[in-house]
């Protein structure tokens, strides 16, 4: 059991150092616009947010939503199953009107943070040797929204005796549901290169990821918005048996990082 204690007590280190920031006080915090529907801050769009700000949430939005590899580049293998739940942290500048105008708050002291985390659940699937089929989801069950998204992952080189590396590319889509005032939608296409160690699996990967904002809201009249950006990433996946965890941080439109515990079978 001693690797498994090791490789749990890392991935805390990892969360409590990266997630520190996020618990700095901010030195000019914004007036919140407040409403007690929820027991959580939630999306709801104020006259206020200007078409400028509505693009910058679409772009910033689209990285927290973005489906994460969060594990090696290998694929499963056929009949395959791997089972995860995941945790990403986002660092966000919420005294931005981009932020500001789009939420509400439950009370005039409740901020929404310089951080959007929640956790989610992971499910993939090897359809062969060469392609997986991943779903993920969550919910913040005291706001008003969820999430939901899909990807594949399909090999072009895997490691083997000829082949030092795995390589593969992963198209991704995920989607904002429950608000009714605003839709965001959010699709990315990885290139990942992993080599694996024994149990530990080494990854890097660099991606295009594209996001699209619509508004159905009453309090404005704002046109529909996309953005794009690159980004880049790096992590770590271990293994022992049915035991799979994996650490990972992300640098584009957003800095972010990532943790999932699961299981394969």
């Amino acid at each position: 059991m001693r690797p498994i204690s090791t490789a749990l007590g890392a991935l805390g280190l990892f969360a409590t150092l990266a997630s520190a920031p996020a618990s700095a006080q901010h030195s000019h915090p914004p007036q919140l616009h407040v409403d007690d529907a929820y027991e959580s801050c939630f999306f709801d769009l104020h006259p206020e947010l200007t078409q400028q700000e509505f693009e910058q949430f679409a772009g910033e939005l689209g990285s927290i939503l973005r489906f994460r590899q969060l594990d090696a580049t290998s694929t499963l293998g056929k009949g395959k199953l791997d089972i995860s739940l995941q945790y990403a942290n986002t660092s966000i500048d919420d005294s931005k009107g981009a932020w500001n105008n789009t939420m509400s708050h439950p009370a005039a002291g409740h901020y929404l943070g310089e951080s959007i985390a929640f956790p989610r659940i992971a499910a993939r699937f090897g359809v062969s040797d060469r392609v997986d089929l991943g779903a993920w989801g969550g919910l913040d069950p005291h706001s008003n929204y969820g999430v939901v998204g899909i990807d594949t992952k399909i090999a072009l080189l895997r490691q083997g005796p000829t082949r030092p590396v795995s390589v593969s590319i992963r198209p991704s889509f995920t989607s904002l549901l429950g608000p009714s005032e605003v839709w965001v939608g959010n699709a990315s296409i990885d290139l990942s290169v992993s080599r694996a160690f024994g149990p530990v699996s080494p990854y890097v990967g660099v991606a295009t990821s594209g996001s699209l904002a619509v508004e159905t809201s009453d309090d404005v009249d704002l046109d529909s918005t996309a953005a794009d950006h690159a980004l880049a990433y790096a992590g770590l996946s271990y293994r022992w048996r049915a035991l799979v965890l994996s650490a990972e941080v992300e640098k584009g439109e957003l800095f972010s990082f990532g943790l999932r515990i699961g299981t394969r079978f």
